[in-house]
């Protein structure tokens, strides 16, 4: 558990060699890495929580600059050289961030299954039949008190209809994993705390334009499933970067890291490869 700024963030490092930081997202942990982490023992490896995530402690502000700047304090405690970063979900919006704000910091970013608040064309999150299960969960999040008032006490219920319905096939994500999820976001107040993060979507968005301004130029891999936002991720990123690849991988929906975790090393290790 590291402190930084107003909060305590919550990281888990493995192996030696180059730094590659691996950020999680929403409604999950550091446990999304696991699969990942031994493909990946030939790097030093650092999995952080964001605030509120996890066991990671809450924070004021939870607008994308914010949760950037928290990142690049953490940097500074680990004494990093540049680094690689990876995130998923909500992860993936604070590497945006911190990318577009830190560039001089990174050798390369990764970027997994997630539309960039504010840059994303609004067709990203349109209520239609084939977007309905992908986009549902950004206005129930970011009204005030309703997703509290429902999910309090039940929690399981919306985490289990999750995971039970993002992934390509039911049992992607293992019993045990889901049921620490559950254990995590049922502690009182812990699940509310996460939904602040969407409640600051429109700030981040306008963040985020301001900083779309200049394009990255650092190498950005953006990685889909195939199943899930699958090319739209091209559309959504490829925007942002001057030098730019894109995966889609098949058979896999919202959770590369669980469901594809070899195809995501072998994609992750090809693009460090070629970063300096």
């Amino acid at each position: 558990m590291v402190a930084v700024g107003d909060t305590a963030l919550q990281c888990y490092e493995a192996g030696t060699g180059d730094p590659v930081m691996l950020i999680s997202g929403w409604p999950q942990s550091a446990l999304a890495w696991e699969k990942l982490i031994p493909l990946l023992a030939d790097y030093r490896v650092i999995a952080v929580e964001p605030p509120a995530l996890g066991t990671s402690q809450p924070t004021a502000r939870y607008d994308m600059q914010s949760i950037a700047d928290l990142f690049r304090e953490l940097t500074q405690e680990f004494g990093l050289p540049r680094f690689h970063l990876v995130g998923h979900d909500i992860g993936c919006w604070i590497a945006y961030a911190f990318a577009a704000k830190y560039p001089d910091t990174l050798r390369s970013v990764t970027l997994i299954e997630a539309a960039i608040p504010g840059i994303a064309p609004g067709s990203a999150y349109a209520f239609t039949p084939e977007q309905a299960k992908k986009t549902w969960h950004f206005a129930f999040n970011y009204l005030p008190d309703l997703a509290e008032d429902l999910t309090r006490g039940r929690e399981h219920v919306i985490l289990e209809w999750i995971f039970r319905h993002r992934a390509a096939h039911p049992n992607a994500i293992p019993r045990a994993s889901v049921d620490e999820y559950i254990r995590l976001y049922s502690r009182p107040g812990a699940f509310a705390e996460t939904l602040k993060y969407y409640r600051a979507i429109f700030e981040s968005g306008a963040q985020n334009r301001v900083l779309a301004a200049s394009k990255l130029k650092l190498p950005v891999l953006a990685i889909a499933g195939a199943l899930w936002l699958g090319e739209a991720m091209q559309g959504a990123i490829e925007p942002l970067a001057e030098d730019f690849e894109m995966l889609s991988i098949p058979d896999c929906a919202h959770f590369p890291p669980e469901e594809k975790p070899a195809e995501l090393a072998a994609a992750l290790r090809k693009h460090f490869g070629r970063c300096r």
